[in-house]
C-alpha cells in the first residue's frame, strides 16, 4: 500500500507479509530467509507461496525510488504460522512446519520433539537427520529437555563445550549439530513438546529467539489437534486390518490381499491428486473391501470344485454385506462404505451386485476394483500360479478397451507398476 510521507518527496510500500527482505544497492532490508529470488539483478528473500508479478513491480518502484517497507517480524511470522497445511496429516503438518520456520530463520534444519512422560520423542523432521532419529527418546537433562523444564525460548551458539548436548541424535543421524534455537509448544497453559531449529550460520540471535518463540504458540493447537488425531487413525488402521487379516486367513486364497489392494489403492489415489484426507479414507476403505465375505458360509466360500450358479450368486453378495456391517461402525462414512459395496462393479454395467455403470460408480469403487483385480491377478494363489506382469497389465488393457475400468485410473496403474519394477530394479 503507497503512502505518501508528509514533508518528504518520495513514498514508502508496505510489502506483503511473504517478503522477508531484499538487497539493493548493496544494502539488505529486512531479512535474510533461506528462499530468495533474484529479479532484474534484486535479491529478495520470501516466505512460502510469493507472487512473481508482485516481485517485478517492487523493483520498478524501487528503481523510481520508492522505498519497501518489510513487513514487521511478527506479521510475517502470524503470516507462516497461519497459512500452514490445515489438514489433519501429522507427517504434512509437521514437514510444512519446520521447513517454514527453517525459512524464516535461515537455517538448515529443525525438529519437532512432543512430550511422552519422561522423556521427549522425536516426530518428524527435515533437513539431513530426516527418518533417522524419530524413535530415539531424547531425556530430560538434554538441551530439549532443559528448553521444556524452564518454559522459555533458549539459544545455544556453542555446542561443542556444552555437556547437556545430546550427542546420541547426532552420531544415529551423522548430521553435526553447530547451534539451536529452540521454544516450548504450547497449547493454552499445557507445554506439549518442543520445537529445535538447528545451525545458522553466523549463528542464532535473541530475534531468532523470540520468532521460534512465537510462531512456536502460534502452531500448538494445530500440532495437537494432527497429533492426537494421528493416534486415534492408527489405533483404528490396526483395528481394521486385524479384522481384513482374520477374513483374508479364513479364505486361503486370498492372504494378505486386502493388505495389498490398500496399498495399490492409496498409490493409485495419490496419483489421481487425491487429497491426504481422502487418501486416508481409500485406505480403510480398501483394507476392508472384502469384509462382506464374513457373511458368506465355509461350504460356498471354501469349496474346492467350480461353484454352481446359486452359489457365485451368494459370493456376489459379500459387497452387499460389507456395506452392511461398515454402516453399523462409527467414523467409517459414504466413500468408506461405498468401495466395499462397489469395487465389483464395472464402467460398461457388466458388474455387481447392481450393474452400474460409469459416472454411477464412485471412485473408490474404480480404484478399488482394478487394484483388486490385479493383486489377484499377480499374487501366486493355492490354486494358481502368480501371472507374469505383462500379462496382467495386457489383460486389464483389454477390459479396459473393452469398457470395464476407467481409462485414466489403468494409466495411472501402469506408470505405479513403472515405478514398482524400476525401483526393485
Amino acid at each position: 500500500m503507497r503512502n505518501e510521507i508528509e514533508g518528504c518527496n518520495y513514498q514508502v510500500i508496505e510489502a506483503p507479509p511473504w517478503l522477508s527482505g531484499y538487497i539493493y544497492k548493496d544494502v539488505l532490508r529486512g531479512r535474510r530467509s533461506s528462499r530468495s529470488i533474484k529479479i532484474q539483478g534484486i535479491e529478495f528473500y520470501v516466505l512460502g507461496d510469493y507472487s512473481e508479478r508482485l516481485l517485478n513491480n517492487m523493483c520498478r518502484y524501487l528503481k523510481d525510488n520508492v522505498e519497501i517497507k518489510p513487513s514487521d517480524i511478527s506479521d510475517q511470522v502470524v503470516y507462516v504460522a497461519a497459512k500452514l497445511n490445515s489438514n489433519l496429516r501429522l507427517n504434512d503438518l509437521l514437514k510444512d512446519i519446520q521447513n517454514e520456520i527453517c525459512t524464516i530463520v535461515n537455517a538448515s534444519a529443525a525438529s519437532i520433539l512432543m512430550y511422552e512422560g519422561e522423556y521427549l520423542k522425536f516426530l518428524v523432521t527435515v533437513g539431513k537427520a530426516s527418518g533417522m532419529i524419530e524413535s530415539i527418546p531424547v531425556p530430560m537433562e538434554s538441551i530439549a529437555g532443559r528448553i521444556f523444564q524452564e518454559e522459555k525460548a533458549m539459544i545455544f551458539n556453542d555446542l561443542e563445550n556444552n555437556p547437556a548436548h545430546f550427542k546420541g541424535v547426532d552420531k544415529a543421524s551423522q548430521f553435526k549439530t553447530k547451534n539451536i534455537v529452540g521454544s516450548p509448544i504450547w497449547v493454552e497453559n499445557e507445554k506439549i513438546g518442543v520445537i529445535e531449529v538447528l545451525n545458522k550460520t553466523g549463528g542464532f540471535t535473541q530475534e531468532d529467539g523470540q520468532i521460534v518463540d512465537l510462531f512456536a504458540r502460534l502452531i500448538g493447537r494445530k500440532l495437537l489437534s494432527s497429533w492426537r488425531y494421528e493416534k486415534f487413525s492408527g489405533r483404528f488402521k490396526k483395528i481394521l486390518l486385524g479384522i481384513a487379516t482374520a477374513i483374508d486367513k479364513r479364505d486361503n486364497y486370498t492372504h494378505q490381499h486386502s493388505r495389498n489392494v490398500a496399498q495399490y489403492s492409496v498409490e493409485l489415489g495419490r496419483k489421481l491428486g487425491l487429497s491426504q484426507q481422502m487418501l486416508e479414507k481409500l485406505e480403510f476403505s480398501a483394507i476392508l473391501h472384502d469384509v462382506g465375505k464374513i457373511g458368506i458360509p465355509d461350504s460356498i466360500l471354501l469349496k474346492a470344485g467350480k461353484l454352481t450358479d446359486d452359489e457365485y450368486q451368494i459370493i456376489k453378495s459379500h459387497t452387499i454385506y460389507g456395506a452392511e456391517v461398515l454402516s453399523g461402525i462409527k467414523y467409517v462414512d459414504d466413500d468408506i462404505i461405498s468401495g466395499a459395496l462397489e469395487h465389483h462393479e464395472r464402467f460398461d454395467g457388466s458388474g455387481y451386485p447392481y450393474g452400474k455403470k460409469d459416472g454411477d460408480i464412485s471412485l473408490f469403487g474404480l480404484i478399488i476394483g482394478i487394484a483388486d483385480v490385479f493383486d489377484a491377478l499377480s499374487s501366486r494363489r493355492t490354486y494358481k500360479d502368480a501371472w507374469q506382469i505383462s500379462d496382467v497389465l495386457r489383460m486389464l488393457e483389454e477390459d479396459t478397451q473393452k469398457g470395464k475400468f476407467s481409462p485414466n485410473i489403468f494409466d495411472k496403474l501402469k506408470e505405479l507398476v513403472q515405478e514398482m519394477q524400476a525401483a526393485s530394479q
